[in-house]
């Protein structure tokens, strides 16, 4: 996928990049009129944490935009710069499927 391209039709179905399957993720955690699983909030939480000891030091101005349910490309940029900051696609998706939603926690 081209750095544009966060969100692929392919059939009957969407490829996603790494970036893009965070930003899902957080906004379906964040987005208060949804009963996410318990502990997602918390899982994204981590990888921001983990994305600001890294460097990214815009943490606190996605969550705002999550909780506000902003869907823009500035969100996708956000994306884009945790993903960068935790170590590339494959640490953000280890760091998605890490979660575990039958015990709230990881894997």
């Amino acid at each position: 996928m081209s750095a544009r391209q966060h969100f692929v039709k392919k059939g009957d179905h969407y490829n996603l990049s790494a970036p893009a399957s965070f930003l899902m993720v957080a906004i379906y955690a964040y987005d208060p009129s949804e009963s996410a699983a318990p502990g997602l909030r918390e899982h994204v939480d981590v990888i921001l944490a983990r994305a600001t000891r890294a460097g990214f030091g815009q943490a606190d101005i996605l969550v705002t935009m999550l909780s506000k349910g902003e869907q823009s490309a500035r969100t996708m940029q956000l994306a884009c710069d945790v993903t960068y900051s935790v170590g590339g696609d494959g640490a953000m998706i280890a760091m998605i499927q890490d979660f575990n939603p039958k015990t709230g926690g990881v894997r």
